[in-house]
C-alpha cells in the first residue's frame, strides 16, 4: 500500500462496516452520533465483500449495488463517507485484515474507531483474531441508552478476553439512541410490495425499486406493514 491513505489524511476517524443490505436509517443514525460524541473527522462506511458472520446461504446485493446504495446515503450528510476498500478484496471480509491494512497506511499516531452495536459484543471472542484487532483499533460501542450493558457480559468478556482487552472495550462506550428497524424488516416489507415507511433514504429506495433489489416491485402494491419486531 506504500504511503497511500486509503480514506485521506485523517488523524482521528471511525470505520463502519457491514453488509449493508440495504443501508437504512439506522447505521446512519449511529455513525452521525459516533462522529459527533467522539469528535471524529469522519466515519467511513465499509460494505463488505462476504462477511463471515453472514454466510448463511442469502446472496447479498451486488458488491456495485450495495456500493451506490451506500453512496446515495450519505448524500449530503456531514462527515460521513463511503469506501469500497473491502469490497476490492473479494472472498471473506475478516476485519483484523482491515485493521492491518489500515494501521500500516496511517501509522501509528492516528486514532482509529471501529464501530459496533453493543449486541456485538458478546460475539467479539469467536471472532477471528480478536485479540489482534483490539490492539490494532480503538472501538466505539454503540449502547442503547433505555438497554444498558450487563456487568455481566463485562465479566465474560474478562474471562474470555483478558482485563486489558475488557478495559479497552469499556472506555469505547458511547450511549445512542437507537432506531428500531433492520435490514432483514426491509427486504421483508420490500418483497411484499409494502410501502417503506421512512427506514431508508429516498434516493436509495429508488435505486431497490429501479433495480428489482429483493423481489420489490417498481412501486408499493400493499397499503399494510409487516410490524416491527
Amino acid at each position: 500500500m506504500g504511503n497511500e491513505l486509503p480514506f485521506g489524511p485523517l488523524k482521528r476517524f471511525g470505520v463502519l462496516g457491514g453488509s449493508f443490505d440495504p443501508i437504512h436509517v439506522g447505521h446512519l443514525s449511529i455513525a452521525q452520533q459516533i462522529l459527533d460524541a467522539l469528535h471524529l473527522e469522519k466515519v467511513v462506511l465499509l460494505p463488505a465483500a462476504t462477511p463471515p458472520h453472514k454466510r448463511d446461504g442469502r446472496e447479498l446485493a451486488s458488491a456495485a449495488d450495495r456500493l451506490a446504495m451506500c453512496k446515495l446515503a450519505i448524500h449530503n450528510l456531514h462527515g460521513l463517507a463511503v469506501s469500497g476498500f473491502e469490497l476490492r478484496k473479494r472472498g471473506v471480509s475478516y476485519t483484523v485484515e482491515t485493521a492491518r491494512a489500515l494501521r500500516k497506511a496511517y501509522g501509528p499516531a492516528t486514532r482509529i474507531f471501529f464501530i459496533i452495536g453493543s449486541d456485538s459484543l458478546a460475539e467479539l471472542p469467536h471472532w477471528y483474531e480478536i485479540r489482534e484487532l483490539i490492539s490494532l483499533l480503538d472501538f466505539a460501542v454503540a449502547e442503547r441508552r433505555e438497554a444498558p450493558l450487563k456487568e455481566s457480559l463485562w465479566q465474560e468478556l474478562r474471562a474470555a478476553l483478558g482485563p486489558a482487552a475488557e478495559e479497552k472495550l469499556r472506555l469505547g462506550v458511547v450511549a445512542v439512541e437507537r432506531v428500531d428497524v433492520s435490514s432483514t424488516l426491509i427486504r421483508e416489507m420490500l418483497k411484499a410490495g409494502e410501502k417503506i415507511p421512512g427506514y431508508l433514504r429516498r434516493d436509495v429506495e429508488e435505486h431497490i425499486r429501479a433495480r428489482g433489489l429483493y423481489g420489490a416491485p417498481p412501486r408499493p402494491t400493499k397499503r399494510g406493514r409487516i410490524a416491527l419486531r
